[in-house]
């Protein structure tokens, strides 16, 4: 382009190169041969020529964006030969008026098989609208004659932006200067035009470049939240203004991206990942089940590190879930245990559709089948009824124990008073034989007239299964509660939410388990005399 202030003769990267961190902090997207872009008349085109179509949208673009408005490609014309470009029309996004919504009459006793034959209307893009709206017409204004009510189908509309706005530019192939000159550059506009602070939330100002969404991905992989990956980006641009885009956009690109990832769906998603990783892993173990309308419902999976430790440090079984682990509300089942250097160590993970008595019951099938069938001695659980009666039906032989922490937590809630609350602790921990606990206990009750409270009645019941005291004789490892799997599971909720499909939160908690590891690893070198 001739004369030009863009300062490139190649439009097409410039073009590609327009952004809102670029044109608010270079002068070459704000001036134009010394003149702002926002002041320029038709005059001041006179000399310009264009060598490509491309030059002419990139200075319309950067001429729309210092203006304050959005641009469209109206038309582009080519010759009766179809072999050259004549003429290019740039207009207001504005332009125009709306075309008015394509109906279709349907009779109300049709109306029915006409809704289950999809009969929608299309948008341009072929996509169906999301909503339709139904309105009752008149028998005479109705091509159902002879019937009773007629509904027209109309697509839903969005707000109105199309307001006859004039503005424009024109350019027509030249052949005596050898490129493209403006014909005609409307400026004037009928609409209010955006005020300079906003236009960084203009749609032609507004571009998330490839580098940038390659830092989130990254920033991703290693559990770093979508909203704290762009707070990354607008710290590292100088500024919510120099960033580019907005933070819908990135939310929206980043599901796009994860849309492509799972063509096939997040169920088959998450069993390709689990043979991607049983290809690497010869011991890698997984199983899962499938509900009466063939979609998933629990997987188990863990990997050959784990039936490692399992083999060493496997006497002793802690077992709990959690919720808010992703979007289907499966609960996040843990098998935990302790190792040489009292650390906690990963046994396996399942994912359940719910905590049935049935459920358990299959979890712990496959996590003894994935195990050799090699059972604990003992196992920590919280007070749920249905993990107990799982744990019976299928490791009998397990001496179970409720985890402490919970005990004294409903302690708490039940118990108002402070020393009796203390006397009942002091029963959860100490070190007495059988005989004297039962007359520490009865002594309890009496000094604090509980002889009545059902809870603390209950709780006496199931003794053998909360007093360290019936304990004394059984390998537990020194654990007394579930707070490794409370901890494993603070460790895995790293960068995982409710928001989370299973196969992202699959990939995070396996990171998060890598990371586990490592720290053990340090502990064995630490403890060592070598070196």
């Amino acid at each position: 382009m001739d004369s030009s202030g863009i300062g490139s003769d190649d439009g097409t990267e410039l073009s590609q190169s327009i952004d809102g961190s670029h044109w608010s902090r270079n002068d070459q997207c704000t001036m134009f041969n010394g003149k702002p872009y926002r002041d320029l008349t038709l005059d001041d085109l006179k000399d310009v020529v264009f060598k490509s179509v491309a030059e002419a949208d990139t200075f319309y673009l950067y001429y729309s964006i210092a203006k304050g408005f959005n641009m469209r490609k109206r038309k582009l014309d080519w010759n009766s030969k179809k072999t050259m470009i004549i003429r290019r029309v740039l207009v207001c996004s504005r332009e125009g008026e709306r075309r008015n919504p394509k109906e279709s009459n349907v009779c109300e006793e049709d109306d029915d098989s006409a809704l289950e034959d999809g009969l929608f209307h299309k948008n341009v893009k072929g996509r169906k609208d999301k909503a339709l709206r139904i309105s009752v017409v008149n028998d005479s204004d109705s091509s159902c004659s002879g019937k009773k009510n007629a509904k027209t189908l109309t697509s839903k509309t969005r707000r109105l932006s199309r307001v006859h706005c004039g503005a424009q530019f024109t350019v027509n192939f030249d052949s005596e200067r050898g490129g493209f000159a403006a014909s005609s550059f409307t400026t004037e506009h009928n609409h209010p035009l955006t005020q300079r602070a906003l236009t960084p939330f203009m749609k032609k100002n507004r571009g998330l470049k490839e580098h940038d969404m390659a830092q989130v991905d990254s920033l991703r992989k290693v559990s770093v939240g979508t909203s704290c990956a762009y707070e990354f980006l607008v710290h590292q641009a100088g500024g919510h203004e120099f960033v580019g885009f907005t933070e819908r956009d990135l939310y929206n690109r980043v599901q796009r991206e994860n849309s492509k990832l799972m063509i096939d769906g997040d169920a088959q998603c998450c069993i390709t990942w689990m043979n991607m990783k049983a290809t690497r892993d010869p011991n890698f173990y997984s199983v899962f089940s499938v509900d009466e309308k063939g979609r998933l419902a629990n997987m188990f999976w863990r990997d050959g590190q784990s039936y490692t430790d399992y083999c060493a440090y496997g006497d002793v079984l802690v077992f709990d879930s959690t919720y808010k682990t992703n979007m289907y509300g499966k609960p996040l089942v843990v098998f935990v245990g302790s190792n040489n250097h009292r650390a906690t160590v990963m046994f396996g993970c399942a994912l359940l559709v719910d905590e049935t008595e049935e459920t358990y019951n299959w979890v712990l099938t496959a996590f003894l089948a994935s195990m050799k069938q090699k059972k604990p001695v003992s196992v920590i659980t919280d007070s749920d009824e249905a993990m107990r009666k799982a744990l019976d039906n299928v490791m009998p032989e397990a001496r179970q124990r409720l985890c402490a922490w919970h005990v004294g937590k409903n302690a708490v809630s039940h118990l108002r008073d402070a020393n009796t609350r203390a006397d009942f602790f002091h029963h959860i921990f100490a070190g007495l034989t059988i005989e004297e606990w039962e007359l520490s206990w009865e002594y309890f009750v009496a000094m604090n007239r509980l002889e009545d409270n059902s809870w603390i009645n209950g709780m006496y019941n199931k003794r053998h299964r909360w007093a360290e005291a019936f304990f004394r004789d059984e390998f537990y490892g020194g654990i007394s509660s579930t707070q490794r799997c409370e901890g494993m599971h603070r460790i895995l909720k790293v960068g995982i939410g409710s928001c989370m499909t299973m196969s992202e939160m699959m990939a995070r908690m396996e990171k998060s388990v890598a990371r586990l590891r490592n720290r053990g690893l340090y502990d064995d070198k630490t403890s060592s005399l070598i070196g």
